[in-house]
């Protein structure tokens, strides 16, 4: 070698991969059975989740929040074994009985920030549109856990929420086969995106503690005549309530780039509950007009920190499921002879929930 020659190594390259890709943490999910029959979806630490039984309200007028009359019962896909249909097994996700033209809300509690966007048969319940495989915040397309406790229904104007009430696919009263001429799919979904770890430090920096009081009625249940009804279920609009769903207060980067949990709540109509699960069918609240008979109260909300997000054109323009099937709009045809019955049944160990991607 001549003198004075340097001998320079091969630079490494910077973007050699040194070992598989890291993928995204996904949080757990599990349901599990509270007392009184109600069931609780989990996503890790980050959220709880519930679907509360209530009043179906008037199509007519503007109407309170109404109440919790206690929670639906959830199960895990896998727990049905051969009892499941094809769907259900492609899906993954709980398996939910509830009624024709029965109300619900759902209702969140989260520990620390995160995104939730909650689909009806893949539409988004705050746009209208489809649901999407990432965050929105000038037409923000998801609520904040932390700030929203509550969801009553689609966000149509300032202000205002139709009612989540359930209706059968095929009958064309779901939002969904009002706004796709797509095959319906039914069932609500559920998706969770979390802070990055810079977010969320920053979050938790600015935290004072505090409590609030929200006012519940909680172990009520009510049992109606049993409806003949096909297995698979939609959301369909109801009347009116005043609820707002808050703009979040994070930017865009705030976010992690893929969700952490998905889940697909399967709505099936609640008489086949003993043929799928083996368990005796559940029951259903009281009518609107027998809970004001009864002198029990409605609710309010109000946070005065946050803004309300726009209302949907998409959403507002879309008919109720009275204007759709007919009848009574005031929950009365649906429940016949109301009475009240208890469920004293113990908590059960939480069930792992498989969800395999649907979108």
């Amino acid at each position: 070698m001549a003198e004075n020659t340097k001998v320079v190594p091969p630079k490494k390259s910077a973007n050699r991969a040194t070992g598989p890709k890291k993928r995204p943490r996904k949080a757990p999910v599990t349901v599990t059975s509270r007392v009184f029959g109600g069931s609780e979806i989990s996503i890790g630490d980050l959220v709880d989740i519930t679907f509360q039984r209530t009043l179906r309200v008037s199509e007519s007028g503007l109407n309170g929040l109404p109440p919790g009359l206690g929670m639906f019962p959830l199960r895990a896909v896998e727990s049905l074994g051969d009892r499941a249909t094809a769907a259900m097994i492609e899906r993954g996700g709980v398996v939910m009985p509830i009624y024709q033209r029965e109300a619900m809300w759902l209702s969140f509690r989260a520990n620390v920030p995160v995104a939730i966007q909650i689909g009806t048969g893949l539409r988004c319940a705050i746009t209208g549109d489809e649901l999407e495989k990432r965050l929105r915040h000038r037409k923000q397309n998801f609520l904040v856990g932390t700030t929203q406790p509550w969801l009553d229904g689609f966000k149509t104007e300032s202000g205002e929420v139709r009612q989540f009430v359930a209706a059968r696919l095929g009958d064309g009263a779901t939002v969904e086969e009002q706004l796709s001429d797509e095959s319906p799919v039914g069932g609500v979904q559920i998706v969770v995106w979390e802070l990055t770890d810079e977010a969320l430090a920053r979050w938790k920096s600015r935290q004072t503690r505090w409590v609030d009081e929200m006012p519940s009625i909680s172990g009520i249940c009510f049992s109606i005549a049993p409806l003949e009804c096909r297995m698979d279920m939609g959301v369909g609009a109801g009347g009116l309530i005043k609820q707002e769903i808050y703009r979040s207060d994070f930017a865009k980067s705030d976010w992690k780039s893929e969700p952490s949990a998905r889940v697909w709540v399967h709505l099936t109509d609640a008489s086949n509950w003993t043929a799928l699960t083996g368990e005796p069918q559940p029951s259903t609240p009281v009518t609107a007009r027998t809970y004001a008979d009864s002198g029990y109260p409605w609710f309010d909300y109000f946070d005065a920190d946050h803004v309300d997000v726009d209302g949907s054109p998409v959403l507002a323009g879309v008919k109720t499921v009275g204007q759709v099937l007919g009848g009574d709009d005031d929950g009365a045809s649906m429940h016949p002879g109301a009475a009240l019955v208890t469920h004293l049944g113990p908590s059960r160990r939480p069930q792992r929930v498989r969800t395999p991607r649907w979108d």
